[in-house]
């Protein structure tokens, strides 16, 4: 354990930051530095929540006169290491929602949620892009590239990024747009939180005039045939029409809700920019390939965006895996089937997301989260229970493997595993690229984001 005693200039800190500098000792030190997965075991020298910019800038001198990185997580996802020698920033203080709806553009300060992003824009016919939870951050979601409802229509949320605010290592802050230095927001777009504090975002809001979104939820023995349909859906849908398919089989163990247990459950996830026939065909094709036992889809508003999938609102421990595929029926078939046997008995979730459109063509702001050849994204989750990992390894691995060549080596950059470097999601020469703006940026490496540029 880091001995605080041993950063002089944090401790000069101390006194000004009160209870917002958290360091080992402390009561509230394991909740502090705990991220949104609880398998991963960070032990940063001391976690801050800065105030304002200057507080911010002072954390910076202090960590560099300590012989400290300084590392953020606005709400804790994404985290991939131990964070040693390391000040780790949480940025809720930086609350700003300023929506500018004829110029439809919103700037999102660096401590705000998707879910309260989405809420300001209630009743103003726009949407941002955002993913499938409420409680990721909007700028971590942002700068890691983004998967989102609409990524089909726009690409991924990085592409839809126009400036940042950003501290740097020289103690600068500024906004920074393409026309000032077009190779660090190249770098940004996918890659961000390595190159100095971002403490807002601008992005542009979407026309969305009319919205359609839910939930089918089938018979927990329909995930077969559930995900042939949604696959083959996929091929003629419509890009403003988004797919996610999943199945969630609850363990018998007692961290699991008793009334649950052992169950399965078997769903497919939508969002249509619009409401179109052909968006209507393709959910009643998949509608069509088992029971449904609850259908929410129907005219939504932006706040509903956040809870379609239902995911969790609380931290919790898990293993993941993802892979970018390109699926068909037999694939699918073959991956239930794994997933269903004892070989994949240790992985609680199965998902896919239909991708293509606008993800497979360059993003209208270059990035380092490019154009996506890939059709799918295919992911598992597991329990982050003692004792689990390499069995759920195992079960990652079979799954993997059932894909056969349909897989590729490759996922999306915030579906990373922990430990994963960028080039598990990017080429390995925008990878390059990207660290040679890290140099010029930060020659001291400064700033430690979740991934490593290998």
């Amino acid at each position: 354990m880091t001995d605080p005693a041993a950063h002089p200039a944090l401790d000069a800190l101390a006194d000004r930051l009160g209870d917002r500098l958290v360091r080992p000792g402390d009561p509230r030190w394991d909740a502090a530095r705990s991220p949104w997965n609880l398998a991963i075991d960070q032990r940063p020298a001391a976690v801050a929540t800065p105030n304002d910019v200057d507080e911010l800038r002072e954390l910076v001198a202090a960590a560099r006169a300590d012989g400290l990185q300084v590392a953020v997580q606005p709400s804790g996802h994404g985290a991939s290491g131990t964070l040693d020698g390391t000040v780790l920033v949480r940025t809720s203080a930086f609350d700003l929602v300023d929506v500018d709806i004829d110029g439809r553009t919103a700037r999102i300060g660096a401590g705000v949620g998707m879910g309260l992003a989405l809420e300001s824009l209630a009743g103003t016919g726009l949407v941002a892009m955002s993913g499938s939870s409420g409680v990721v951050n909007a700028t971590a979601f942002t700068l890691g590239g983004g998967h989102s409802w609409f990524a089909r229509s726009f690409g991924f949320g990085s592409s839809s990024l126009r400036a940042v605010e950003l501290l740097t290592a020289d103690g600068r802050h500024r906004w920074l747009r393409d026309v000032d230095d077009p190779e660090l927001l190249w770098a940004i777009r996918g890659a961000g939180g390595a190159f100095g504090v971002v403490t807002a975002i601008e992005v542009d809001l979407h026309p969305a005039p009319v919205l359609t979104g839910g939930r089918l939820v089938f018979a927990g023995t329909d995930a077969a045939a559930v995900f042939r349909a949604t696959v083959a859906a996929g091929r003629t849908a419509p890009d403003t029409l988004a797919l996610h398919a999943g199945a969630v089989r609850i363990p018998d163990v007692p961290q699991a809700p008793a009334e649950l247990r052992g169950q399965t459950f078997v769903s497919v996830e939508t969002v249509e920019l619009g409401e179109s026939e052909a968006g209507r065909a393709a959910l009643d094709a998949i509608r069509a390939a088992g029971t449904v036992v609850l259908d929410t889809v129907g005219p939504i508003d932006a706040p509903a965006l956040a809870s379609i999938a239902e995911e969790p609102t609380d931290p919790s421990p898990g293993f993941g895996w993802s892979a970018l595929a390109d699926l068909d029926e037999e694939h699918v078939t073959r991956l239930v089937e794994t997933w269903e046997s004892p070989e994949g008995e240790a992985v609680m979730g199965l998902a896919f997301r239909v991708l293509g459109g606008a993800l497979a063509a360059p993003p209208t702001r270059p990035g380092i989260a490019g154009a996506v050849r890939e059709s799918h994204i295919v992911s598992g989750h597991a329990m982050g229970l003692p004792g689990r990992e390499e069995p759920s390894q195992r079960a990652f691995d079979a799954l993997h493997g059932a894909l056969g060549m349909a897989a590729s080596d490759r996922t999306l950059g915030t579906f990373l595993a922990p430990g994963a470097g960028y080039s598990g999601a990017y080429a390995e020469s925008d990878v390059a690229r990207a660290a040679r703006v890290k140099a010029t940026v930060d020659p001291e490496s400064r700033f430690r984001g979740n991934r490593d540029f290998t």
